[in-house]
């Protein structure tokens, strides 16, 4: 066995290189028709052989002392690596070798390797020779090449010839780069699954999880809903409108497992607009889905907070936590929970973005509550969508409880799907759960309603459009009731968590528009301000959410209360025009029946998205050209954070947690200094900035009050005391 070592805790080379080509046969398996897709018939065959060569190069000396000393070592073992992949006695290599060469950096930071008139490094003749006391161990290798050919293919045709005199012409690997004309699909494809199996072999994973061929174990209903049926069978691309609670998730993902290819490998992707919902709905299916596994992780959680949740979901078992978060972003877990953004930032050619695209190449793709974007988000999701269908070969379902025409139709006609999937009339009237009445006047002219109600027993929500707004109105109730709190989106992290705790045990929520698709609630009444009518049946659709046996609502119908004014601060959230359209038509229902909803919807947004148009067109021709500047084995070497910085707003730490936060820092406790942050839009960032109330030392600080009862209140400046 050749003793050369490939890592610095002592693994050799010889066994990476095996744990690679197991995961490789993995993916094989996963990703069956690659050489078909990209139109390159040598495709499996040349990954393998960069496989195979792309770590020749650590049999370097100076490379092999590093691994012991933990010193860097000034000089790329791909440069080196590229020269041996001449040892097989094949045409065309070129595939191969830029593959090699580029496994760990892009073409643009190999550049400052060529020697030229100004190339100041030690050359790479001299780098060849520290190869000389390690041949032997190379050519002991290039012996098993045959056995390793087979164990992936089950043949050996290649020929291989040892190594007798090293590799000497810079040039072998310099004319890679200088004459690169691979086609963008052939190495995008090409260079995610090396990475792939590179990254995975190299964290210990030997086996890729699949999907469940059936969730028939899973799912044991006494009965299945009209949808459920129809998702068991549906082929391609649908469409589902079904009400809030009518099992669209599990619905959802009998579409998903339905439509698996003959490979069972597809990876399944489930795509939600908010934090709170992806959480919850990663725990939800981590729960099902785990005990039909026998390794962990067959669930990943991806969003812009999605290591602190892990982190704080696995504190107790620290090496669990590292363990799922090391798989979460690699090609491993058959289904992912994510947000669009997820999927988008590939496309930024992040480093690493072609694991990503691979990733997606026939994946199963479920958008839930496609109704909460607004027309820019929605512009980049459908353009998503019209990529993967036509350039990955993936399968989209779009699925929401409310979904106007218009937007219905930019999807059935975008994608051209067939499958148009709802509850028929029948069941659908099962579903009548609200009474609704418009309250003239705003919602502090209501308070005495709202506390008599209370004290009737009844579990009550409020929801405001603004955060503001949700303050005052919690701080006016909050003492007329036990058990009561408060949820918007100015919380810090940890304060966000300990209120989401215990929302099933309160006689009180004031709230958001978080509360609108967030939260698994069920609450008696609705207290609601304004909002367009699709905001509004997701705030309804908090209350009497649970059904009994017969599928009916187990409170039979209740009370949902929409104020006719909301805060003077609201026009900058929701369009006037929208609102008043919305009370007209509210005004003229009592019963809310689903059919009546639907008509409801498609007569507020008659206008689809107004004068916000033009962004959706904008953001799908922007999403074309983002498509158009990816170049394989070039990344943009921009950061992540770089990307969630133009669709995030600025998070933020409260004064009050300033030495909390910096101590965290101090202490390289990473993730306990995420529990002290919060967001803020740039409007309001800004707005301080002007005000001098930002700070920055390591981290924005805001001199804003903070309690973690009402949250940040952004009007009130904190009292500083100095302590002398």
């Amino acid at each position: 066995m050749s003793l050369i070592k490939a890592k610095s805790d002592g693994e050799l080379l010889e066994h990476h290189i095996n744990n690679c080509l197991i995961i490789f046969n993995q993916l094989k398996d996963i990703y069956p028709d690659l050489q078909e897709f990209t139109n390159y018939t040598s495709f499996y065959e040349d990954t393998f052989n960069a496989l195979f060569f792309h770590d020749f190069g650590k049999a370097a000396e100076g490379f092999q002392k590093a691994l012991e000393s933990g010193e860097r070592w000034t000089y790329r073992h791909e440069i080196l690596s590229v020269s041996f992949v001449d040892c097989l006695k094949k045409e065309n290599l070129e595939f191969t070798k830029i593959m090699v060469l580029t496994h760990h950096k892009d073409v643009n930071e190999l550049i400052d390797y060529i020697e030229d008139e100004d190339f100041l490094g030690t050359p790479y003749t001299e780098r060849i020779k520290e190869i000389t006391p390690n041949v032997k161990g190379l050519n002991e290798l290039l012996n098993k090449y045959s056995d390793y050919e087979k164990m992936v293919f089950n043949y050996s045709k290649n020929k291989i010839s040892l190594i007798e005199d090293l590799p000497e012409d810079k040039e072998t690997w310099e004319n890679v780069i200088q004459k690169m004309n691979i086609s963008s699909k052939v190495g995008i494809f090409g260079k995610g699954i090396i990475n792939s199996c590179d990254y995975l072999a190299s964290s210990g994973i030997k086996t890729i999880l699949k999907p469940l061929p059936s969730l028939n174990k899973v799912y044991t209903f006494d009965s299945l809903t009209s949808v459920q049926k129809k998702c068991l069978t549906v082929k391609g691309n649908a469409l589902i409108i079904s009400p809030t609670g009518s099992g669209k998730t599990e619905a959802s993902l009998f579409w998903a497992t339905n439509n698996l290819d003959k490979s069972k490998g597809n990876r399944i992707f489930y795509i939600l607009p908010y934090t709170a919902s992806i959480n919850a709905m990663y725990s939800r299916l981590l729960k099902q889905l785990s005990p039909y596994y026998s390794e962990d992780g067959c669930v990943s959680l991806l969003h812009g907070k999605a290591t602190y949740f892990l982190y704080k979901m696995f504190e107790d078992d620290q090496s669990k936590f590292k363990e799922i978060k090391n798989i979460s972003k690699k090609i491993y877990s058959p289904y992912k929970v994510m947000t669009p953004f997820q999927c988008l930032k590939h496309f930024f050619s992040l480093k690493g973005y072609e694991m990503g695209l691979l990733e997606m190449y026939k994946g199963r793709f479920i958008f839930d509550e496609i109704h909460a974007y607004d027309a820019r988000t929605t512009g980049l999701i459908v353009a998503i969508c019209e990529y993967l269908k036509e350039e990955n070969d993936a399968n989209i379902l779009i699925m929401s409880a409310t979904m106007p025409d218009f937007l219905k139709n930019i999807f059935l006609n975008s994608l051209q799907i067939e499958n148009e999937i709802a509850m028929d009339s029948k069941e659908l009237s099962q579903y009548l759960r609200h009474k609704c009445q418009i309250l003239e006047g705003d919602l502090f002219d209501s308070i005495d309603l709202i506390v008599k109600i209370l004290r009737d027993g009844e579990k009550v929500l409020v929801v405001c459009n603004t955060v503001n707004r949700a303050q005052e109105v919690y701080k006016t109730l909050k003492n007329k009731v036990n058990d009561s709190a408060l949820l918007h989106g100015r919380f810090t992290l940890k304060d966000r968590e300990t209120i989401e705790r215990n929302l099933e045990n309160l006689n009180l929520l004031v709230g958001t528009q978080v509360i609108e698709v967030s939260l698994d609630v069920d609450y008696d009444v609705c207290f609601t301000e304004p909002a367009p009518i699709d905001a509004l049946i997701q705030r309804f659709g908090r209350i009497n959410r649970r059904k009994n046996s017969e599928g009916s609502p187990l409170k039979g119908i209740c009370d949902v209360f929409v104020f006719s004014e909301g805060s003077e601060n609201d026009k900058f959230i929701y369009g006037p025009q929208l609102i008043t359209k919305t009370l007209e038509v509210l005004n003229d229902l009592d019963l809310l029946f689903e059919h009546k909803l639907y008509d409801a919807v498609n007569e507020v947004y008659t206008n689809g998205f107004g004068k916000d148009k033009k962004e959706f067109e904008k953001t799908k021709a922007l999403f074309r050209k983002l498509i158009d500047d990816i170049e394989p084995f070039k990344n943009s070497n921009r950061k992540e954070s770089y990307f969630y910085n133009l669709f995030n707003a600025i998070e933020i730490v409260p004064e009050i947690y300033r030495s909390e936060y910096l101590d965290c820092i101090k202490n390289n406790k990473i993730f306990d200094s995420m529990q002290y942050c919060l967001q803020l839009t740039n409007g309001q960032y800004h707005k301080l900035l002007k005000e001098g109330r930002i700070d920055f030392e390591k981290m924005v600080f805001v001199n804003a009050k903070y309690d973690p009862e009402l949250g940040l209140l952004i009007n009130e400046e904190e009292e500083i005391q100095n302590i002398i």
